[in-house]
């Protein structure tokens, strides 16, 4: 800017000394002199002009080395972030299969736990009536003792009195054989048979009895133990859940697909049979069988409403349409689990996906 506002006033000069000259108030020394200077401040401006031409091409120059240098740091960026989303990716599957292990994890000490609380009120049960025997058992001592002791008063009273000592035989005056000595024999006694103790036989004895023995009363009865229902073929059903969900775990998902369907089939009845469903589901999930592991959930939430595996079931059979790229069933089924279960972790995470429901 400082030499442009100098050639400016230069200009200036040489244009006020040229209306002097032409109007005659110059010499031709003065002329001379401002030709002179015309001259030289063209060499200044050709050697701007050279100036700058080696300006913009130094400026050209260093613009080129920065865009290339920009686009090659936007170049590694890109492939960075390309890196850090594929880790990322792989990652968060990691992480899913490692929170589906402690789900099953989970799940199966639940069920260890349950069949502990089970075997417990069992043993509590078998306590309880063993107690119950031992009661009886009690009292039919009590009314042996009662019966023994009735026997021995009667055994008392038929006993014999103590034979009486006889006097001495006195000898005879007139020298004959004295008579044999007598010797008083007690009556026989019969004595009572005792019968083997009965609850319900009373005791046999002689018709003459001093005392009347009471009837024993009938033990208390005795409860025996439920039976247990006879068991199925090959394995009990905790057995065979147990079975499959370690398969499961262990990643062995054809025999845990096996495994969860025998289940369903054999033992229809009973209460982990939602929770086999599900985990029949995930393991087609994990097998990325995306079509099949949502028939599946999908009875998981048609069959067993009231199954708290349903807000799960739901979660994730609107992630398996999301991988089939059916955005219009995934969006439907999600958005009844963010309506019907919205406090949920599975709502939540639904909530992440980005998925706009019609009314929200």
């Amino acid at each position: 800017m400082d030499d442009k506002a100098r050639m400016d006033w230069r200009l200036g000069t040489i244009f006020v000394v040229a209306i002097l000259v032409l109007a005659g108030c110059a010499s031709s020394s003065d002329l001379a002199a401002t030709r002179r200077e015309v001259d030289a401040l063209r060499q200044q401006v050709a050697g701007l002009a050279k100036a700058n031409e080696g300006a913009r091409a130094f400026t050209e120059e260093r613009l080129g080395k920065l865009e290339g240098d920009l686009r090659n740091r936007f170049e590694t960026s890109v492939k960075e972030s390309e890196g850090s989303r594929t880790e990322l990716s792989t990652r968060l599957e990691e992480m899913q299969t490692e929170t589906r292990l402690v789900q099953g994890k989970l799940e199966e000490n639940a069920f260890a736990l349950s069949n502990v609380n089970s075997r417990v009120d069992e043993v509590g049960q078998q306590v309880r009536q063993n107690t119950g025997r031992l009661d009886g058992m009690d009292q039919q001592v009590k009314t042996m003792d009662q019966q023994v002791k009735a026997l021995s008063q009667q055994v008392r009273a038929l006993s014999p009195a103590p034979p009486v000592a006889q006097p001495p035989a006195q000898e005879p005056s007139s020298g004959g054989q004295a008579p044999p000595p007598t010797t008083a024999q007690p009556p026989a006694v019969q004595m009572p048979v005792v019968p083997a103790p009965a609850p319900a036989a009373p005791p046999t004895g002689p018709p003459a009895v001093s005392q009347p023995v009471p009837p024993p009363s009938p033990p208390p009865a005795v409860t025996s133990p439920t039976p247990r229902p006879a068991q199925q073929a090959l394995l009990p059903p905790e057995d065979v859940y147990r079975s499959a969900l370690n398969d499961y775990t262990k990643g062995n998902y054809d025999l845990a697909i096996a495994g969860f369907r025998t289940y369903i089939q054999n033992y229809p009845k009973t209460s982990l049979v939602p929770n086999a469903q599900y985990w029949l589901g995930e393991s087609y999930y994990s097998q990325k069988n995306y079509a099949q592991a949502a028939e599946e959930f999908d009875i998981v939430i048609r069959d067993y409403p009231d199954s708290p595996k349903v807000p799960s079931a739901l979660f994730k059979q609107g992630d398996a349409y999301l991988q089939m790229n059916d955005t219009k069933r995934a969006t439907t089924v999600l958005c009844e689990l963010m309506t019907k279960y919205p406090k949920t972790r599975e709502a939540r995470l639904a909530r992440e996906r980005n998925i706009r429901c019609s009314g929200r």
